[in-house]
């Protein structure tokens, strides 16, 4: 498949604090990342709360995305520790109507870089869907070697990695080190830039659930040669948005993000916590002023 362009990592709409699926909110809110031109859609990922979410509610997420995206790829997040939950979890996309998995580096259990290849080996042999690797080690407490996600990279099954290690270095060797058409995608916003300079593939950003026709823009001002829009979308919506959020669980800050636009998804999911007045208040003057400059230069 062709995975390129701003993708959002979406939130997962949800009706308490311990569970439940907002399906009509989050129809709404793929419809509206649709509309404002993604170029992919990212469900059940980090920022959608995948691990506090049952097999039930994550298949759910999956249909609902797929069902309103209108031609937009749905890459799944089909995260585990083990082989057997995470082609369950390929299964249910697959049957949801997902284009590709995306599976995260398994997490809790200490491995080796021969573990981590041989578990993707053995997934991607089985699995429904292409896989799409993910490297975020500073949530996993593991980190895919260039070396080893090259050497994956030359298996037909595996189309492509979202990188977020936040090392520039790493990225930038990922992008040298495997074939032209696997594609690397950054999934670090404030990179989005040096990666796409580089020969990055796309971007995963979670201020695409906000702001989506500003960071399709970017993406689209890149491809274009355009670096006056490109340079002018990091400044007035990228930065504010990351720096008001520094520090700020991803999944509350940017749910409260959401909540902006005019569509609620939610409380964030236990064991995250709801924001505090002082960072609901910079978060808010964040969205006002980065509206307000996109509104400007419309």
């Amino acid at each position: 498949m062709d995975l390129h362009g701003t993708i959002p990592p979406m939130v997962t709409p949800t009706t308490d604090r311990d569970g439940g699926v907002d399906v009509s909110a989050l129809r709404s809110l793929t419809d509206s990342l649709v509309d404002g031109g993604v170029h992919g859609l990212f469900p059940n990922g980090s920022t959608g709360e995948f691990s506090s979410l049952t097999r039930a509610e994550r298949r759910t997420v999956v249909e609902t995305v797929a069902d309103a995206a209108d031609g937009t790829p749905v890459i799944a997040g089909c995260g585990g520790t083990s082989v057997s939950n995470v082609l369950a979890a390929v299964d249910d996309a697959a049957d949801a109507g997902a284009d590709a998995a995306v599976v995260v580096t398994p997490y809790y259990l200490g491995t080796t870089q021969d573990g981590l290849r041989e578990f993707y080996e053995t997934i991607a042999d089985r699995s429904q869907l292409p896989v799409v690797l993910y490297n975020i080690p500073h949530l996993t407490g593991v980190s895919l070697a260039v070396e080893t996600a090259a050497a994956l990279a030359d298996h037909p099954d595996f189309v492509g990695i979202k990188d977020s290690s936040g090392n520039a270095t790493y990225h930038f060797r990922l992008i040298e080190n495997t074939p032209e058409d696997f594609a690397v995608i950054q999934g670090i916003t404030t990179l989005a830039i040096p990666s796409l300079d580089a020969g990055g593939d796309g971007i995963v950003t979670g201020t695409a659930n906000v702001f989506p026709a500003a960071m399709a823009g970017l993406y689209d001002a890149h491809v274009a040669g355009d670096v006056e829009a490109t340079v002018r979308l990091l400044r007035e919506a990228v930065i504010p948005v990351s720096s008001a959020h520094d520090g700020v669980p991803t999944a509350p800050a940017l749910k409260f993000l959401v909540r902006q636009t005019g569509t609620d998804v939610g409380p964030p999911l236990l064991p995250l916590p709801e924001l505090s007045d002082e960072e609901e208040r910079r978060l808010a003057d964040a969205y006002d002023a980065v509206a307000s400059n996109l509104r400007a230069t419309q």
